[in-house]
């Protein structure tokens, strides 16, 4: 498949998660008899638009997937302007509010759920095999590797005739020089000889190819009762939500892991790198990681996000008051200048470290 491709799937796997991340507020807040002004799936250039005959919401898709947005009468009214006005969400009960809110963080984690218990019931479960086998991760430009064909995902069985398990590193350190070396790689469902001659690097005192080479232990799939498979589903979400929390504890705490934090454009980039190499497992297990960490990330009391605005309703149901409607837009407003700038940082630094 092309990198165009690639590019599609991934922006299309954002807009999953984020149209179902919308739908989660848009669906509850029906459900709580909350007005919805707007509801959009998409961005760029408008495709289609309408608006519903009983409700008077707008309904807007786009040309471009990978974004999403649920707007309310009245949300984020720093002037007051929507201060009267009986469908603002402002003049809902607290309950309904927090309900409302919850539900898009709840929706992710209810799709990642879903998309793990489907892969596992259709699959099986994975168990680790007494087989190891040789991957490449990644070709570095003009190597050995690079000219000689090998690609990201590539997985090496055999040099010279001789198979590969975790000993290819060795193989080609003890190359003799006379002849390319004859590699059997298997790419996808093909079956591939390819031909790569190892450049002698001083500073390692070794041959090497260029290539950055992951040993795996081969995974045996085996299907299990629905009982079973219900409860590793469980188990991996709760586990995948555990690492994304200690991850972002260490972030705020030690400030571990800033280095390697990306904007959209390197996510997208990630994407792409898992479904080039493993394929649809790759494709679905960062679907389930990401829509995760979307659920947590926007439960955290940030400004402009759905945590934020959940710890003023909290407030609001203990002290039986809210917090100034127009100090709280203020917080959010400025939430969200501070989240597109953190935003444009990182995008920066995607494409620096993608094209530079």
């Amino acid at each position: 498949m092309s990198t165009v491709l690639y590019v599609f799937l991934a922006l299309l796997l954002l807009g999953i998660m984020v149209m179902v991340h919308e739908l989660g507020h848009f669906t509850a807040a029906r459900l709580c008899g909350i007005a919805v002004r707007s509801f959009g799936i998409g961005f760029g250039p408008r495709l289609v638009s309408w608006t519903g005959r009983h409700t008077g919401t707008e309904y807007t898709l786009r040309i471009i997937p990978g974004g999403g947005y649920c707007g309310f009468y009245g949300e984020d009214d720093a002037k007051g302007d929507a201060a009267s006005d009986p469908r603002s969400i402002t003049l809902q009960p607290a309950w309904k509010r927090l309900i409302t809110l919850f539900a898009g963080p709840f929706m992710n984690f209810v799709l990642a759920f879903a998309v793990a218990l489907v892969f596992f019931s259709a699959y099986g479960l994975p168990y680790a095999g007494d087989v190891l086998t040789t991957r490449i991760s990644s070709v570095q430009d003009g190597s050995p590797a690079d000219q000689g064909g090998l690609r990201a995902g590539d997985e090496i069985v055999s040099a010279d005739g001789v198979p590969v398990s975790d000993n290819l590193v060795g193989i080609i350190a003890s190359w003799d020089g006379k002849a390319p070396l004859q590699l059997e790689v298997r790419r996808g469902k093909e079956q591939l000889s390819v031909a790569v001659t190892p450049d002698f690097i001083a500073s390692e005192g070794r041959y090497m190819i260029g290539a950055v080479l992951i040993v795996e232990s081969e995974t045996i799939w085996r299907h299990a009762p629905f009982g079973t498979v219900l409860s590793h589903t469980w188990t991996v979400c709760v586990e995948a939500g555990g690492m994304i929390l200690v991850a972002l504890k260490n972030l705020v705490t030690k400030g571990e892991g800033l280095d390697q934090m990306s904007g959209p454009v390197g996510v997208i980039n990630i994407i792409a790198q898992q479904t080039r190499i493993y394929r649809l497992m790759g494709y679905l297990n960062v679907l389930i990681m990401i829509s995760i960490n979307l659920g947590l990330v926007n439960l955290l009391p940030i400004p402009g996000l759905d945590g934020c605005r959940i710890l003023f309703i909290i407030y609001e149901m203990i002290f039986r008051r809210p917090v100034n409607r127009r100090i709280e837009a203020c917080i959010h407003l400025a939430g969200y200048a501070f989240l597109i700038a953190v935003m444009l940082y990182f995008t920066f630094h995607d494409v620096i470290n993608i094209f530079g």
